[in-house]
C-alpha cells in the first residue's frame, strides 16, 4: 500500500501582546485538507485527556475559544493566504 504523507505545521510568534499564526503547508495542499488535518489533530489532543469529563471540559473550552474568535470582527482582519511557502 502506498503512503501519502502531508505535512502541516503551525508557527506562532508573539509580539506586542498579539499572537501571529502561520499555517505551513505544501503549495499543492488545499485549504479543506489543511482544515481537516488541523481539526483531526485537535480532536486527538482532546481525546488524549484521561477522562471523559476532562475531554468534555476541554472540548467546551475549544468551542468557546472559536466562538470568541469568530464573534470578534478584529480577530482576523489582517489574515491572508500566502501561496509560496519557503519553510516547507
Amino acid at each position: 500500500m502506498d503512503q501519502n504523507k502531508i505535512l502541516i505545521g503551525v508557527e506562532l510568534t508573539q509580539k506586542d501582546g498579539k499572537f501571529f499564526f502561520n499555517i505551513l503547508a505544501n503549495d499543492d495542499t488545499d485549504n479543506e485538507t489543511v482544515r481537516s488535518i488541523l481539526a483531526g489533530g485537535l480532536a486527538l489532543s482532546i481525546l488524549a485527556e484521561p477522562t471523559p469529563e476532562q475531554q468534555a471540559k476541554v472540548f467546551r473550552e475549544v468551542i468557546a475559544y472559536l466562538e470568541s474568535e469568530f464573534i470578534n470582527v478584529d480577530s482576523f482582519k489582517d489574515s491572508y493566504v500566502r501561496k509560496e511557502n519557503p519553510n516547507i
